[in-house]
């Protein structure tokens, strides 16, 4: 492998700022998810002239175009794509290999409060490309396609297909961006899916819910002996619960083989809501209080196996007092993310490895469960294709200051076109290699 690497490293090297001037370019254009709706069209239209400039073969479609979309068991409900169009491109081989898919998404989540640069201008500073979606998920797409563009003009010629999509809608649980481009039938041998893990190997992912969930009670001041009962005293101590519950989960182990290790599984208060906003004081308790959580699962566990579990725990916990309460009510804020992982076994899992510890020279390349949801489960439940998270070092997704590491980054791309070419096969100057 080493003259194969040395030649892509070279390419990498001189084409440094031609690959960060396509993260910078992406960034530039603002692709927040609205839940409902988002701001992709602009960006996504973008890329697919940079993708047809490579002369690949360039599809444009809306999820909504998909025949079958609306009808598939892993389809949400509720979202317009009526003006937002995924991206999928091939570069075609020649033959008897196999084929890969790059599956990235173009929308971020809102830029949250505290950044100290403009999310959508982004920065070079001390070897860090600053910028809102360069961790989540921008970077890792123009990773690989910067990786074909390497394989292109170093002139190997692929046997196997390879491909790049950008979708739509993957954040806040979206997902039906993914889904349409595998109802479409683009579902190749296997699938890398860019997502930032720090240059870990990931063939399997947390799942996770958010729920709305809903404490009521009486309320009133008690002037003629009324009994009252303040759902926020209960809501309170199920926020106490959740903080137990989350330690408790941290010291039990997870799935084999992935999550053996793993003691990340998060409970996190997104938000509270009590009493009228509206009005100049409020002089009583509220008969009804709302939290928000997001809760995150291993594999194999479902959306109602989480929510019992959960209320079990509260129930017994407050036996005592449970029975004196309303049930507390849990509604769907965003689709469920179902955990999912990948047979050990799957070859690619191991050339990916290999490959990323060769070019990091052993600093990188860790076999283990992401300790995230995110998409890739629409392959790994849905389809045939397996699908394994490899993505950029970096922090604060989802935060301010967002960031790539840029040497890592770059060392990002020698991985994708290493992997490319060992998984695909490929053809060097018209001899067979």
């Amino acid at each position: 492998m080493n003259e194969l690497k040395l030649s892509i490293q070279s390419w990498v090297e001189n084409n440094e700022s031609r690959i960060l001037k396509l993260v910078q370019d992406l960034v530039s254009f603002n692709t927040v998810n609205h839940i409902m709706t988002g701001t992709e069209k602009e960006a996504q239209l973008f890329l697919s002239q940079v993708l047809k400039d490579m002369e690949l073969d360039v599809d444009v479609f809306t999820p909504e175009e998909v025949l079958g979309l609306k009808e598939h068991p892993g389809y949400f409900p509720g979202k317009d794509y009526s003006d937002r169009p995924n991206v999928v491109a091939t570069l075609k081989g020649s033959g008897g290999g196999k084929s890969l898919i790059f599956s990235s998404h173009m929308d971020t989540t809102v830029a949250a409060s505290g950044w100290e640069k403009n999310p959508w201008e982004s920065v070079i500073e001390e070897g860090k490309l600053y910028g809102l979606g360069t961790f989540d998920m921008k970077g890792g797409l123009v990773a690989s396609i910067m990786a074909i563009r390497c394989i292109q003009e170093l002139s190997f010629e692929l046997k196997g297909d390879v491909l790049v999509e950008s979708v739509v809608d993957e954040e806040f649980g979206g997902a039906n961006g993914t889904l349409a481009s595998r109802i479409r039938g683009y579902n190749p041998d296997a699938a890398i899916v860019p997502e930032p893990t720090n240059m870990a190997i990931c063939p399997g992912t947390h799942g996770g819910a958010l729920w709305r969930v809903t404490f009521t009670g009486d309320t009133g001041m008690s002037f003629s002996g009324e009994k009252i009962i303040n759902p926020t005293t209960i809501l309170a101590k199920f926020i106490v619960y959740l903080e137990e519950f989350e330690a408790e989960r941290q010291q039990m182990s997870g799935p084999a083989p992935y999550f053996e290790n793993d003691r990340i599984l998060p409970v996190i208060v997104t938000r509270l809501e009590a009493g009228d906003m509206t009005a100049p004081l409020c002089d009583t308790g509220p008969s009804e209080c709302h939290v928000d959580i997001w809760v995150e699962c291993h594999p194999g566990v479902t959306e109602d196996d989480l929510q019992k579990e959960i209320i079990d725990g509260f129930r017994a916990k407050y036996k005592e007092e449970y029975p004196k309460w309303n049930e507390p009510k849990f509604n769907k804020v965003i689709r469920f993310l179902p955990g999912a992982q990948i047979d050990p076994s799957f070859p690619l899992i191991g050339m990916l490895s290999d490959i990323t510890r060769e070019v990091t020279t052993h600093t990188y390349g860790e076999i283990s469960g992401a300790p995230f949801a995110c998409d890739s489960f629409m392959f790994n439940l849905y389809t045939d294709t397996p699908a394994i998270i490899l993505g950029p070092v970096g922090a604060n997704a989802h935060a301010p200051d967002e960031y790539i590491a840029i040497p890592e980054f770059l060392k990002l791309v020698q991985v994708y076109s290493l992997t490319i070419l060992h998984w695909c096969g490929y053809l060097e100057n018209g001899g067979n290699s």
